[in-house]
């Protein structure tokens, strides 16, 4: 046997699983050059019985076969003849009887059957476990070593092992040994250092690195021994061993040249060739293979199977190792460097016709032909991909290097779109407003047809403002939303991310014009699109349009619900203008004003003001101010209201909606002064559509001067009429008007009223009118228990359960719900007892039929029942519905 180096690193895990390997008849050691094939079986055969090495160190547990025979396969072993007197002569020298010596393998005249028959029959008789290492065995099928090993695994007994080292897959029948247990295989990675193993190799060179510096060598090198030894030769003469481990990779000189010498220069032309070509794809198949390589690309198959360097991915696909792939481009690049864009080319043309998107821009971008790559985005309608739209994408960043020279130059406006696609994602707007001018020109001086995707992509990128995020920022995109709805709905259905931008921009149509209902529809779809995408960042602005507009709609409950979700989305980066994070926490504010969390409100409207510091958009800003206003004159301060009103009406451009909404606080504000006149005007002011808003404030006018007919007059005439109000305005119109007719005597009326403003809220937690109404609101309760009991939740902050020391009672069968019904879970019940069914009630929540089921077995825990109806009826029984 060779002698085992001093410098061997001790790997008692891969002696140990050698030993324990022998038990079975076919041991396979694969691994590149330098992966330590040699090393390992010699480190491990000399550590017990059987022929021991010269010198060397003892290292591990002895095997419990001895090892008989090494034989190191070169041109004398090519032969069954030399094959056979190699393997005789070491068995002989083992003390294993072949032959007599006039009969030996040694002798000239012996027939190839002969020699190998005595083989077999010493194995036969040798009365003892036998194993036999054969070393650089090659992997041509047919050769003479795989002839013989495989007649002895047949023949020579259950006592014959065998122990192959070779750099890949041998022609032995390894599938047969495999299927029957029989076969024990230790491969590249098996072989590659572990991080201990590493340090043991720089302590022997006197280097040492941190452990992050190691695991990064690891990485690096793939733990390739070769690799390893040699970086710790260089970086003992290195200054700086830390710096050079971090950029040590496969264009090193001694890696380069090690590799070059050991594997390319021993190739013949076309396997050379084929290895160079093949080394521009990250991954190739024999198809691609032969794309790049030409006629030398038939022999693919082959050169995977015999270079171990060659590692399989899975359904015909293979990657080579990162330092050997490496120092394939070095050579390449040196040898022939006008071929390497032209490769690139040929590899992203192929990937293209593959559908392999991603594979082909990265070959284009390695060509250098941005023109191409950006195309390719365009014309598939990738650019979400580009804007960071899709979670964990392989698009992602790759054209994120493209130069000016190919965005503003050249006739086509893909490059331009794509240039800024990544100035939005990156939040650039000056050189996303330069490179959306350059793309607008192009495409004007383009035929409409041929640039369709182009126009789509470029309206996403619109729609993709890295100003002011949210729906507020997206006022005037009605024009782009519209474009690209033109996308056809098979390409809208492959990219949601899409889909979700061009709702959201029909969404802030509506919305800038007032339509709530109907941008509550639109931002909805644009957060299932969102959800159907995966990509959270483009998810958390969805929910915050969503949420904002619900508060609009009075819908506090939902609002809240949205708003948390935003909130708890994981890993969103928080971009510099904060819009998607302000709009979620401005709904939260919106509704912890009216469920009466004053505080948490203030609070969350300083981050809300922190968020949006100096990118404040003139909608968002307006509402701030507005949600600030009513929360100042929640808590007893109607001039400050009426200061931050009079900021927020400053703002322009808004909307007429948000102007009469602003309008009408501050005629409440101005009530709460004692300024009736000016009440009065702004209640005029705010006339016209808002015809519910508009009278809730000139009866409040009204009442103040007395006249209560007719502040009760024009109240029931818009109620009967208002519908499609916002929930929170119909609960202080319906109150306005219960205390109304409690003031004049009519305490059934008065009664109705306020059971009606008292239902209403109960549905969205909204406490904030009965709040303010504590000095009336208050005796009214006290000669009403029932009244009182009912809605309790919704008067603690009138301080009832201090005076009252009263509870919540059980029902006429005795039982009290186990716990209160969530707003979600009310939702739900609301839509059984109008007997929508559960994908129906799916569809009106946007959630999942599976969310609805979850609610369902909830609500009837709560309620102990059942089913459903006896969940509506018990819920009758509790004034939940």
């Amino acid at each position: 046997m060779p002698h085992l180096p001093r410098w061997a690193v001790p790997r008692p895990r891969l002696s140990e699983r050698l030993s324990e390997a022998v038990r079975g008849p076919l041991t396979l050691i694969t691994g590149p050059p330098g992966a330590g094939k040699t090393i390992t079986a010699l480190a491990w055969a000399a550590t017990g019985a059987g022929p021991r090495t010269e010198a060397g160190p003892q290292i591990g547990t002895g095997p419990p076969v001895p090892v008989a025979c090494w034989v190191a396969c070169d041109d004398s072993t090519a032969t069954v003849r030399g094959f056979c007197l190699a393997l005789g002569g070491g068995l002989v020298r083992a003390g294993i009887d072949v032959a007599s010596t006039e009969r030996g393998p040694g002798r000239t005249d012996a027939r190839e059957q002969d020699l190998l028959d005595e083989i077999t029959r010493a194995l036969l008789n040798a009365g003892a476990p036998v194993a036999i290492v054969v070393d650089d065995f090659p992997a041509r099928p047919g050769s003479a070593p795989a002839a013989v090993v495989t007649h002895l695994l047949r023949h020579a007994g259950p006592g014959f092992r065998a122990v192959a080292l070779s750099r890949s897959d041998s022609p032995l029948p390894l599938h047969r040994h495999r299927l029957a247990g029989e076969l024990t295989e230790i491969r590249a990675d098996d072989l590659a250092f572990t991080d201990h193993e590493i340090a043991e190799v720089l302590s022997q060179h006197g280097v040492r690195l941190t452990s992050a510096s190691r695991r990064a060598l690891r990485e690096r090198t793939g733990g390739w021994p070769a690799a390893i030894r040699l970086a710790a030769m260089s970086m003992e003469r290195h200054p700086d061993p830390e710096e050079f481990a971090a950029r040590f990779a496969g264009d090193d000189q001694a890696v380069a040249g090690y590799l070059m010498e050991e594997v390319v220069d021993a190739q013949p032309p076309d396997a050379r060739w084929l290895l160079l070509s093949t080394s521009v794809a990250e991954r190739v198949n024999t198809e691609l293979a032969g794309e790049l390589a030409g006629a030398a690309g038939r022999a693919f198959p082959d050169m995977v199977r015999q270079n171990a360097f060659a590692v399989p991915l899975g359904q015909g696909w293979y990657r080579y190792h990162p330092m050997f792939g490496k120092a394939l481009r070095l050579i390449l690049r040196h040898e022939s460097p006008g071929m390497v864009p032209v490769l690139h080319r040929r590899a992203a043309a192929w990937f293209e016709r593959a559908g392999l998107l991603p594979d082909a821009v990265r070959q284009a971008v390695q060509a250098d032909d941005w023109q191409y790559a950006s195309r390719m985005v365009v014309d598939r309608l990738a650019i979400g991909h580009v804007l960071g739209l899709r979670p964990h994408d392989a698009l992602l960043g790759l054209l994120d290097g493209i130069p000016d020279t190919a965005a503003f130059t050249g006739g086509g406006p893909e490059p331009a779109i794509v240039a800024a696609a990544v100035a939005a994602r990156r939040r650039d707007e000056t050189s996303r407003a330069a490179a959306l001018r350059h793309a607008r020109r192009a495409l004007r001086r383009s035929p409409p047809g041929v640039s369709r995707p182009a126009r789509w992509c470029l309206a996403a990128v619109e729609l993709c403002r890295p100003g002011p995020a949210g729906f507020a920022g997206l006022a005037d995109a009605s024009g782009e939303a519209a474009l690209l709805w033109q996308a056809p709905g098979r390409l809208l259905d492959d990219r949601p991310e899409l889909r979700a931008l061009a709702s959201s921009g029909r969404g802030a149509a509506h919305i800038w014009h007032g339509e709530l209902h109907q941008a509550a529809r639109h931002f909805g779809a644009a957060l299932t699109a969102a959800e159907q995408a995966g990509g959270d960042v483009q998810k958390q602005r969805c929910l915050g349009d969503l949420a904002l507009t619900e508060a609009l709609l009075g819908n506090v409950a939902r609002a809240a619900e949205l708003a948390d979700r935003a909130h708890r989305l994981p890993d969103v980066p928080v971009p510099p203008d904060g819009g998607a994070v302000a709009a979620a926490l401005l709904a939260r504010a919106w509704a912890d004003v009216e469920r009466w969390h004053l505080q948490e409100a203030r609070g969350r409207l300083g981050r809300t003001a922190r968020t949006r510091s100096g990118h404040a958009d003139p909608l968002s800003n307006a509402i701030q101010h507005l949600v600030k206003a009513r929360t100042d004159l929640c808590q007893g301060r109607p001039e400050h209201a009426l200061d931050d009103l009079r900021a927020a009406s400053e703002i322009t451009p808004l909307p007429g909606w948000l102007e009469r909404r602003l309008a009408l606080l501050s005629a409440e504000a101005h009530v709460a002064c004692g300024e009736i006149e000016a009440a009065r005007r702004d209640a005029e002011r705010a006339g016209g559509r808002a015809a519910l808003e508009s009278a809730l404030a000139l009866a409040r006018v009204e009442a103040r001067l007395g006249a209560d007919d007719t502040a009760s007059a024009r109240l029931q005439d818009a109620l009967r009429h208002a519908t499609r109000a916002p929930l929170d305005v119909r609960v202080d119109a319906w109150l306005l008007d219960a205390r109304l007719s409690y003031r004049n005597g009519d305490r059934r009326q008065g009664r109705r009223s306020l059971d009606r403003a008292l239902g209403l809220a109960r549905r969205e937690e909204i406490r904030r009118p009965f709040a303010m109404s504590r000095s009336w609101l208050l005796p009214v309760l006290r000669h009403d228990p029932e009244m009182m009991l009912s809605y309790r939740p919704l008067l603690e902050p009138l301080g009832l359960a201090a005076e009252t020391g009263t509870t919540v009672t059980p029902d006429q069968d005795g039982t009290a719900p186990v716990e209160r019904l969530s707003p979600r879970e009310l939702e739900v019940l609301r839509s059984v007892a109008q007997l929508m069914t559960t994908q129906e009630i799916a569809a009106s929540l946007y959630v999942s039929v599976n969310t609805v089921k979850t609610h369902l077995k909830s609500i009837n825990r709560k309620l102990a029942v059942t089913r459903r109806a006896e969940a509506v009826r018990r819920a009758h029984r509790l004034s939940l519905l």
